[in-house]
């Protein structure tokens, strides 16, 4: 099954956790704001796996929760006593139009420059849409406060914690427009934007000081640590 979203832990609480969930695939669709989806989110990594790539419990949701249980229809009856209410607060780069998408890469080509015959057109052409997903502008994204019925049930999550999912909704409660509503101490996506340019940041110190006792390493990544 392919990854739908990305999901990075804003913020966690006793009683809710919030969540970044973005697009990870065109196919991903509206944001579901049903509370059988936002059971999905948390159960992502409520398993680890053993030597086998069995799934096994690694949380007290997971224990909860039979790791065979992560389609939507398994979980209808559960969803109560796990979720106590789940909502979007804010969404943005909504509604999601692939075709306006892949126009836009088009048009950056053709400020390279290139044309839609020309040899390098298609490698242009991936390199912007590999640029295109990692930009918080233009991918569509929401942040989704979920309300536990036990603290316990985000015990195997952490702020700052990332994850990939492929879950879906059969809902038809979904957000596909971009919205804002008001809560108490809303996440905010420039807080994480800010913590990942940190890390970046740090990771790229370490490189280089490894390069700089490395005169080898300094001349192979020379212009890789000029471009960042």
């Amino acid at each position: 099954m392919s990854t739908l979203w990305k999901i990075t832990v804003m913020e966690k609480k006793d009683d809710y956790i919030d969540l970044l969930v973005k697009f990870s695939h065109p196919d991903a669709g509206p944001f579901p704001q049903d509370k059988n989806f936002a059971l999905q989110l948390l159960i992502n990594e409520a398993y680890g796996f053993d030597e086998n790539f069995n799934r096994y419990p690694n949380s007290p949701l997971g224990k909860a929760i039979s790791p065979d249980k992560f389609q939507p229809d398994d979980l209808d009856d559960l969803v109560d006593s796990y979720i106590k209410d789940t909502i979007i607060y804010e969404a943005q780069n909504l509604p999601w139009d692939e075709s306006e998408a892949h126009e836009q890469m088009d048009e950056l080509c053709h400020k390279d420059g290139l044309e839609d015959e020309d040899d390098d057109w298609d490698e242009a052409w991936n390199e912007h849409w590999i640029e295109f997903w990692k930009d918080y502008n233009r991918i569509p994204w929401a942040i989704y406060r979920i309300t536990t019925t036990d603290p316990q049930w985000t015990d195997h999550l952490e702020k700052y914690q990332e994850f990939d999912s492929a879950a879906y909704s059969n809902s038809y409660n979904s957000v596909d427009r971009n919205t804002k509503v008001d809560v108490t101490n809303p996440s905010q996506i420039s807080d994480y934007i800010s913590s990942e340019k940190q890390e970046s940041s740090e990771a790229l110190d370490f490189l280089e000081g490894i390069a700089d006792k490395q005169p080898i390493l300094k001349k192979l990544f020379g212009n890789f640590f000029k471009n960042n």
